[in-house]
């Protein structure tokens, strides 16, 4: 855990002497983000091989602002080939850049999931950081003075 020091009004954390009170929240902060990165190596993976990096040529006219295609989508069509959802269901899936994104059904499981498998990515990404904050901030309350706490409502 850590410890105060109340003649200096600074922390001991981990064998950092005379830490501020804003020094030790950046400790606890780095400290938690390195335990979850587990779930971030993972998420950003899923980022990555959704990302259309790979060229292809004959793209059809829609897919024109999308030049390259990504491992998740050739990978998901090797593996499910032309298998298309039951009873013509036609499920919308993201497609383009983040800043021209647009919604396209396909009635292909294969195409659904590729381009899906991104934004699943950002997703975890965002739940990831957003542990990371709580667990700083329960971790900084518990070793902090109560005027150093920090009091953050919509945690």
């Amino acid at each position: 855990m850590g410890t105060i020091d109340e003649r200096n009004r600074t922390y001991d954390y981990h064998g950092h002497a005379n830490v501020t009170s804003g020094e030790l929240f950046d400790l606890i902060f780095i400290e938690q983000l390195a335990d979850a990165l587990g779930i971030t190596t993972e998420a950003a993976s899923m980022v990555l091989i959704g990302q259309p990096f790979i060229p292809v040529s004959g793209k059809l006219s829609a897919a024109t602002n999308t030049p390259g295609t990504s491992v998740a989508s050739i990978l998901s069509r090797k593996l499910l080939g032309d298998t298309r959802f039951p009873f013509g269901l036609r499920l919308g899936a993201p497609m383009g850049k983040l800043s021209k994104l647009k919604m396209v059904p396909t009635s292909k499981i294969a195409t659904f999931l590729g381009r899906w498998v991104p934004f699943v990515g950002y997703a975890e990404l965002i739940i990831t950081v957003q542990l990371v904050a709580i667990r700083t901030r329960q971790k900084y309350n518990l070793i902090a003075r109560p005027k150093d706490r920090i009091q953050w409502t919509s945690f």
